[in-house]
């Protein structure tokens, strides 16, 4: 009797899964995030991913422009195109601020602190700003700098951003680009992810997202970009993880609807207690003043969620109804830019 039971449950269970699922918005948070689009040194791309680690960084020389009055002065500099960088085609509409511009470089004769970068934001290849910013110091040392913009764009699905840079000095300057140390691009902030409600179901963790510029996830594991952390510094192994295409859905939003398509992440053999996912497009500090290993001290994630594990139906872990819940923190400087844009006059 107590198997027909359980059966029953079951298969009501089950019905009642499919019918709500196919009417059902899913549910899903989708936050203000700051990304870095990274100078892609192949295409001349413009992207969120970064390549691991090890691989080396691109180089550019640029080399200044001038009148050379017989190597005794120079006169009548101009104006360098170092290049210009675009991305993808978004997935869905989406607006964004364009932050800021990270540019790593140095100069490579003696120092010029007199140059000038004009840094151009563009939408589908047309020009929508145009910012110029000294570069900081004479270049000596090999260094990021970083310069402010304030560039807001409202992309529709299919548009791209771009970014055209000129150079202006005396003197040439090598920069370095497309590399997780090296991350000369822009910092953009929208949001640009919907994160799915995320499964932890006995030993196995799964989580789903759709990105307005999808990346190869695959390499994001591999980096230690994205981590299951626990109590006691527990670590789930990433080999243990798989990476698949997921759902289509349309999700309902203010100004319309946005048709999106999910990545799904699973992990198996998760032993540890009080998982958390920690996610990021480059390295970050796992262990947040613990002992560090990636050299990435202080740098928090740029999300963390809290996963609660399933509750079965009869009581088991990872049983057949749970319903897992999440919390979701974003790192400090998109809850900050949150916290500017929307402060009351």
């Amino acid at each position: 009797m107590r198997q027909i039971l359980v059966f029953t449950t079951l298969a009501i269970a089950v019905m009642f899964m499919l019918t709500s699922g196919a009417t059902a918005e899913p549910e899903y948070e989708n936050p203000d995030l700051q990304l870095k689009f990274n100078w892609k040194e192949e295409g001349d791309m413009l992207s969120p991913q970064t390549k691991l680690p090890s691989d080396p960084e691109a180089q550019k020389t640029v080399q200044a422009q001038y009148t050379n009055n017989f190597g005794l002065a120079k006169t009548d500099r101009q104006p360098v195109n170092v290049g210009t960088w675009t991305s993808e085609p978004v997935e869905f509409d989406l607006a964004m601020s364009v932050n800021s511009f990270d540019i790593w470089w140095e100069n490579i004769e003696n120092g010029d602190d007199s140059c000038v970068w004009t840094i151009s934001i563009e939408v589908n290849g047309a020009e929508v700003s145009n910012d110029e910013s000294d570069c900081q110091d004479d270049g000596t040392e090999l260094t990021k700098r970083t310069h402010n913009l304030a560039t807001s764009v409202n992309l529709v699905a299919g548009d791209t951003i771009g970014i055209n840079l000129l150079y202006e000095g005396w003197e040439d300057i090598k920069i370095y680009y497309d590399n997780a140390t090296y991350d000369t691009g822009l910092n953009i902030v929208g949001k640009h992810n919907f994160f799915f409600a995320p499964s932890w179901s006995g030993s196995t963790v799964t989580i789903e997202f759709a990105e307005a510029w999808p990346v190869n996830w695959d390499t994001n594991l591999d980096g230690g970009y994205i981590m299951l952390m626990g109590d006691e510094m527990y670590m789930a192994d990433n080999s243990k993880a798989s990476v698949r295409d997921g759902n289509e859905y349309t999700i309902s939003m203010s100004n319309g609807s946005a048709e999106v398509t999910s990545v799904i992440i699973t992990w198996t053999e998760v032993s540890g207690n009080g998982i958390r996912l920690m996610m990021d497009y480059n390295t970050f500090d796992h262990t947040m003043g613990g002992n560090n290993t990636n050299g990435t001290v202080g740098k928090p994630a740029l999300l963390t969620i809290n996963l609660q594990k399933s509750a079965g139906l009869l009581g088991d872990d990872g049983g057949f109804l749970g319903l897992p819940g999440f919390e979701l923190m974003i790192a400090i400087p998109a809850i900050a830019f949150v916290a500017r844009k929307y402060r009351p006059n």
